[in-house]
């Protein structure tokens, strides 16, 4: 019996077991990365990336049954792993503590990496199928990754602004160049429409201002606030329906 043959509940069960099996490849993928070459905050990104790719699989969820609200298991079982290792366990030799952070303190996943999964669940509740969601999503999972990569292997112009930690020009042009990049992936993987050029870049400059003028620890949720509030007034500014 194929998926179109499926009650919409058991559908929609299936793909989110199924978005459980790709981030968790990712996962191990992410491992395999921190124990070979011993830099996690590469591994630490890298997940950020799987995770925020989950929302490739909306397209599979049937909105005819409220169960399509189950695209969030991903995040909201990753919250609760991340709260347990980080505030429970509290054990820095622990394989997931040391993936998942820069520096195997069990604390640090109760800052970025339990924000990154509040920010994918309400994406996942309130922005589902929207191309809002398809530029948060790229942002925080393509372009601040990508700006916190570049910037610590090739960065070599560093800036600091008053309210935020040590930055990198290159860094900060990755963030740029990451979002462009997502606004393009995301949606067409979505089946979504692609936005303007303009608008795609109004959107990236915003993302990149902002990561390079907010501290590291809440970046990924002051990106995600700006971009709400100026997803309206930028289209309406550009001219974009």
């Amino acid at each position: 019996m194929g998926l179109s043959e499926l009650s919409p509940l058991w559908n929609n069960i299936i793909i989110s077991l199924l978005t459980v099996i790709y981030t968790k490849i990712g996962l191990q993928i992410a491992t395999r990365l921190r124990e070979r070459h011993g830099k996690g905050n590469d591994s630490r990104k890298l997940i950020h990336f799987f995770n925020s790719s989950w929302l490739l699989f909306w397209p599979l969820f049937d909105v005819t049954h409220w169960s399509w609200r189950l695209n969030t298991l991903v995040p909201v079982v990753l919250a609760l792993k991340l709260f347990h290792s980080g505030a429970i366990l509290a054990d820095p030799e622990d394989p997931f503590v040391r993936v998942v952070s820069r520096s195997s303190s069990p604390s640090e996943l109760l800052y970025g990496p339990i924000q990154f999964s509040a920010i994918m669940t309400w994406v996942g509740l309130t922005k589902f199928m929207t191309e809002e969601a398809a530029v948060i999503m790229a942002a925080v999972g393509i372009g601040d990754s990508l700006a916190s990569v570049i910037g610590s292997r090739y960065g070599r112009h560093v800036y600091q602004m008053p309210f935020s930690n040590m930055k990198t020009i290159e860094g900060s042009m990755f963030v740029f160049l990451g979002t462009v990049g997502g606004c393009y992936l995301y949606p067409y993987g979505m089946g979504l429409q692609v936005q303007p050029l303009r608008l795609i870049l109004a959107y990236s400059g915003v993302a990149s201002m902002v990561e390079g003028c907010t501290p590291g620890s809440i970046d990924n949720v002051v990106m995600t606030v700006v971009l709400h509030f100026l997803s309206g007034p930028l289209k309406q500014a550009l001219e974009v329906p």
